[in-house]
């Protein structure tokens, strides 16, 4: 919903309530349409903010975009806590995977970018480790539950579990949907030795 007026002027200190009102509309953006289209005028329009503030806080669109998604995926796929790893890997891999094409042709973009632009790949990889972090808090509240048995490295299977999704958002050969999503949560689940009757 566009604001019905512009918000007061916020000078170089980030205002929290402007700055949710720029995510918050970026986001909406995203999942309306191609992020590669998206324009920082349209972000600002429909935040109810300038321009220049947006450029004030982040130095490039995809660097905006990519702080959206951060702020979207945080509300659509948290770390839940059920209790039982087995469902807590495949309630996230299940949330993530459906937001992914949303998110395909702008994250393939900021990939192009970033690699030869070392501040878009800073932002890439904070956009990436922030996903990461949101999985090994899975992984590390279970094994405060004693529900890992094996000696598997929890960054190796944080990195398996991204890793097919990349492949599959770049090369687009096979689905990212609620199969593959209960698969490779089963298969994570078994390699960290737990039970996988969650």
């Amino acid at each position: 919903m566009t604001p019905t007026g512009p918000r007061a002027h916020t000078g170089s200190r980030r205002n929290d309530a402007a700055r949710k009102a720029i995510l918050d509309a970026a986001a909406g953006l995203l999942v309306a349409g191609d992020g590669a289209l998206i324009t920082v005028g349209a972000i600002a329009e429909r935040a109810g903010v300038g321009k220049q503030t947006i450029y004030r806080w982040w130095p490039s669109k995809s660097a905006v975009l990519l702080d959206a998604m951060i702020h979207r995926a945080r509300q659509v796929a948290p770390a839940p806590d059920s209790g039982d790893l087995h469902t807590d890997l495949r309630t996230f891999l299940r949330s993530t995977f459906a937001a992914a094409p949303d998110n395909r042709s702008l994250l393939l973009g900021v990939l192009r970018e970033a690699m030869a632009d070392a501040a878009t790949m800073d932002r890439l990889a904070t956009f990436t480790a922030a996903r990461r972090d949101e999985l090994g808090q899975i992984i590390d509240r279970a094994a405060a539950r004693g529900q890992i048995t094996s000696a598997a490295l929890p960054t190796t299977v944080v990195d398996q579990a991204f890793g097919l999704l990349w492949y599959r958002m770049i090369f687009a050969h096979e689905p990212l949907d609620e199969q593959v999503a209960d698969d490779l949560a089963a298969a994570l689940a078994a390699q960290l030795g737990t039970d996988q009757e969650g």
